[in-house]
């Protein structure tokens, strides 16, 4: 008598245990493909692009292109006895005119606001505090900036915990899928799974990179920047000292 088939027989809790397995693989791994989102937006080299585009948007109601701004302060720094301007008096930025040369009005806008982006990334709102000069501005900075708040090294750093706790549960879950898969479901099962995650996922992350790379500033419409001004606390005081609010 051939016994060799008894063998095979499938154990009939396995085909519960499968799809359970397969739906908390599918919901974790959503969550996974998330995470993996917010640790690529919050990375420095992004996150540090997108702040000075953030800043310079809300303060730039004209757009970046615009000229003006970058002509007055070529006069303010002729004009200044030490060759250097500060933009906002309340804030330590000094612009020199080595600094801004040869930069169009969008490259002068940017790169004064990663002045103020770089610490904010890396210390949060006392890196920012710590420019200012006003002792009720930096109490208001040090109090919280709102969502600016979430692009930080300290958010990205977290995030990037998270997504490690995530994607291993999702890999031992994988493991499982697999296990308690049958014949060709062993490769059909979590490649099914892996693509109904994997393809919102995935779709999002491209919105959210052609987002960075073609600017942030071309999301950003007046009415949206009156509450980019109200959540950074800092706004409100600094755009009246800006020349292109003059």
């Amino acid at each position: 008598m051939n016994t060799s088939g008894f063998s095979k027989v499938r154990p009939y809790w396995h085909v519960d245990a499968k799809w359970i397995t397969g739906i908390l693989l599918l919901f974790l791994l959503n969550i996974t493909f998330l995470l993996f989102i917010f640790v690529q937006v919050t990375a420095a080299d992004r996150g540090i692009d997108l702040l000075p585009i953030t800043l310079a948007s809300s303060f730039s109601r004209d757009g970046l292109d615009q000229e003006a701004d970058l002509e007055i302060m070529h006069q303010k720094i002729a004009e200044s006895p030490n060759g250097t301007w500060k933009p906002i008096p309340s804030l330590n930025i000094a612009v020199r005119e080595e600094d801004i040369t040869g930069l169009t009005p969008r490259e002068m806008r940017l790169w004064f606001f990663r002045q103020l982006a770089e610490p904010l990334y890396y210390e949060g709102p006392q890196g920012l505090a710590s420019l200012a000069t006003d002792p009720e501005m930096r109490k208001n900075m040090e109090g919280g900036i709102g969502p600016l708040g979430f692009i930080s090294a300290a958010t990205h750093s977290k995030l990037q915990k998270t997504f490690y706790i995530f994607g291993s549960i999702s890999l031992a879950l994988m493991g499982l899928l697999v296990l308690f898969s049958y014949r060709f479901g062993r490769l059909g099962s979590p490649g099914c799974v892996i693509f109904l995650a994997a393809l919102p996922g995935l779709t999002a992350l491209s919105m959210v990179r052609g987002w960075l790379e073609h600017g942030a500033e071309n999301l950003i419409q007046p009415a949206e920047m009156t509450t980019v001004t109200l959540y950074t606390q800092m706004i409100a005081r600094l755009a009246a000292e800006m020349p292109c609010q003059r």
